[in-house]
């Protein structure tokens, strides 16, 4: 029976680890917004527009349960899944990385006559971006995405099935998690998949979370807030505003840029050429459960 709960080397069996993370994720998050949702006769106790939707997102919960199962549980540095000191030269580069990827997206998209600007580029709309909006879509969603997958999941899976299928799979369930976004389809399916490789890579290479957090917030923050295009099936309010129009194969549809094959092929480019830089250099080192790793 212990077999089924523990493997040979006595440690709790990833798929069991990662269930209690998500559950423990998932009660953290109910509990605190069950409380925040509370009402005094006819009147909430907290404005359900304002700040306090930032405390009813999984992201900050994700980072906490993250921490304390890394620090207590297994009683590991938060550097052993990549969150050592902050190196702000790699965030500044990963943030530049995730602007220039979205732009050239939408820059084809322009050439081919299907993004079209509403407005005056000399004209930013600054009053209508929504602040607490972009620290969930674009902050937080960086940050703790990165944590939770490229820091916490890919360790583990390293650990247990070796690199490889840790980033494969860690992608697979990157993707998964968007699945009930409005317009998710195999298109934006596959695309997430790519990219999240890409945030893997970029982790491996650098050994820190940093660069993949930038690059990440960058995506989202430029897609979404500078654009004002669709983030994953959300459409927020941009200081500018582009119009996709045309085929939704081209467009992403109501999922937005992650849903274009425009994307999917700026990004099997980016990848493929990362792979061929990866192939042309020596490992690098990052932080293991046993010590450091090689990766070639």
């Amino acid at each position: 029976m212990q077999f089924l709960f523990r493997n040979r080397n006595g440690q709790l069996r990833a798929g069991w680890e990662i269930l209690w993370v998500g559950g423990a994720i998932a009660l953290l998050t109910v509990i605190v917004s069950f409380g925040l949702s509370l009402r005094v006769g006819s009147t909430g106790l907290f404005d359900p527009d304002g700040w306090v939707r930032v405390f009813k997102s999984t992201a900050i919960y994700s980072f906490i349960v993250v921490c304390y199962t890394v620090r207590i549980i297994h009683k590991r540095p938060l550097s052993s899944i990549g969150l050592s000191r902050p190196d702000g030269k790699r965030f500044a580069a990963g943030f530049a990385g995730g602007a220039l990827l979205l732009s050239s997206v939408l820059l084809v998209l322009w050439g081919l006559g299907n993004a079209v600007v509403q407005g005056e580029w000399s004209q930013p709309r600054f009053g209508q971006l929504d602040a607490a909006d972009i620290v969930i879509t674009a902050l937080l969603a960086g940050i703790c995405e990165e944590v939770i997958f490229r820091g916490y999941l890919q360790h583990l899976l390293s650990s247990r099935l070796g690199i490889p299928a840790a980033v494969g799979l860690t992608s697979i369930f990157f993707s998964l998690a968007h699945m009930a976004n409005p317009g998710y389809s195999w298109i934006s399916g596959l695309n997430i998949v790519i990219i999240a490789l890409i945030f893997s890579w970029v982790t491996l290479r650098t050994g820190n979370l940093y660069a993949a957090m930038a690059l990440h917030i960058s995506w989202n923050l430029f897609q979404g807030y500078i654009y004002g295009v669709a983030v994953s099936g959300n459409t927020p309010k941009g200081i500018y505003s582009v119009s996709l129009q045309g085929n939704e194969l081209l467009t992403g549809g109501k999922f937005g840029l992650e849903g274009s094959l425009v994307t999917t092929l700026i990004l099997v480019i980016l990848y493929t050429a990362l792979l061929l830089l990866s192939s042309g250099k020596r490992g690098t080192r990052i932080q293991g459960r046993e010590g450091s790793i090689r990766i070639r």
